[in-house]
């Protein structure tokens, strides 16, 4: 009975161990991969889901999740939530206040600059009002599109533009729309809703087939820094660290450039505007023309020697139909 009772014990004890191992291994096989936050702007957007895909090509079963918003929400929803593994506002002054939250763990100014966004007028289709300089926007009966400084990082290039040039208070009297974020204003001209706004160039390239776009002069062209912090409530500040050294590697400034933002842009000042005449920056603003001319007719080639390293967007939007 004794010797019984260990046999059925032991086939027991078997019995058990092997459910344990097969719990295990169904357990891991719907692990959920690992997961990273990014906190940032809306203009972002298209930019970084192409990084997250390079990056998760490179990490198989890791995950990067982007929240999307005007870049004035973010502080707000850091202060609440206290999650979040990255963070890349529109523009340096939103990050400041999160390091002085001491919700920052880890930024270096001079390093951790992962591109410019470089500001540019659009218009509708055909620039119906032939704006051409941001004089034109304290114009008489214009409908302008400005942001919200407090929501978008563009409404605080706005004013530092318009004022720069002398039309800021006119701009406003003239101002139709107060966008809570940039794609607003995108839409606003898509739809011919306005007839001018100031947008990042990697937001006019979105809309290449349905706008004007018009390079700002040089002394009033706004070269804003993307930066790109850890956060301190990381859960996983490792990896995080790999996904930033990633967004700031040779590969992701490429990603960068080909959805039209600024890598080497030149001299600035100290307000961020360009300070070398625009030498740095016009070759960019070349192709972002050249884009916009070349999606509407198919006709054109669409290569380097036309559109630079803005080939493939420029096909996306000439597949698409009209």
């Amino acid at each position: 009975m004794t010797n019984r009772m260990t046999t059925r014990g032991r086939f027991a004890w078997l019995a058990f161990a092997l459910a344990c191992v097969l719990a295990s291994v169904v357990s891991g096989c719907k692990r959920k991969p690992a997961g990273l936050l990014v906190h940032a702007g809306a203009g972002q957007r298209s930019s970084l889901n192409e990084i997250a895909a390079a990056f998760a090509a490179k990490h198989p079963g890791v995950r990067v999740d982007f929240s999307y918003k005007g870049s004035g929400f973010f502080l707000a929803d850091l202060s609440a939530s206290h999650m979040g593994d990255l963070y890349m506002p529109g523009e340096e002054y939103y990050l400041m206040q999160a390091v002085g939250k001491g919700f920052v763990a880890d930024y270096d100014p001079k390093a951790d600059v992962a591109a410019h966004f470089i500001t540019v007028i659009i218009t509708p289709k055909g620039n119906p009002k032939n704006i051409q300089t941001v004089q034109d926007f304290g114009r008489p009966g214009l409908r302008v599109g400005l942001a919200d400084p407090e929501a978008a990082a563009i409404g605080l290039w706005h004013e530092k533009i318009l004022a720069k040039a002398g039309v800021w208070e006119a701009a406003k009297r003239n101002a139709t729309m107060s966008a809570k974020c940039i794609a607003e204003l995108g839409n606003a001209i898509q739809l011919r809703a306005i007839d001018a706004t100031i947008v990042w160039a990697t937001t006019a390239l979105l809309y290449l087939k349905d706008i004007e776009i018009i390079p700002i002069a040089p002394e009033y062209r706004g070269l804003v820094r993307l930066p790109v912090a850890l956060l301190r409530f990381s859960k996983q500040p490792e990896l995080a660290r790999n996904l930033k050294a990633f967004i700031l590697s040779e590969q992701g400034r490429a990603i960068f450039r080909a959805h039209a933002y600024g890598i080497d842009v030149g001299a600035t000042d100290s307000d961020g505007f360009c300070a070398d005449g625009g030498k740095a920056t016009a070759e960019d603003m070349s192709w972002l023309v050249a884009a916009a001319r070349v999606a509407k007719d198919p006709q054109l080639a669409v290569s380097p020697e036309t559109v630079g390293p803005l080939v493939e967007e420029v096909k996306r939007q000439r597949a698409t139909r009209l």
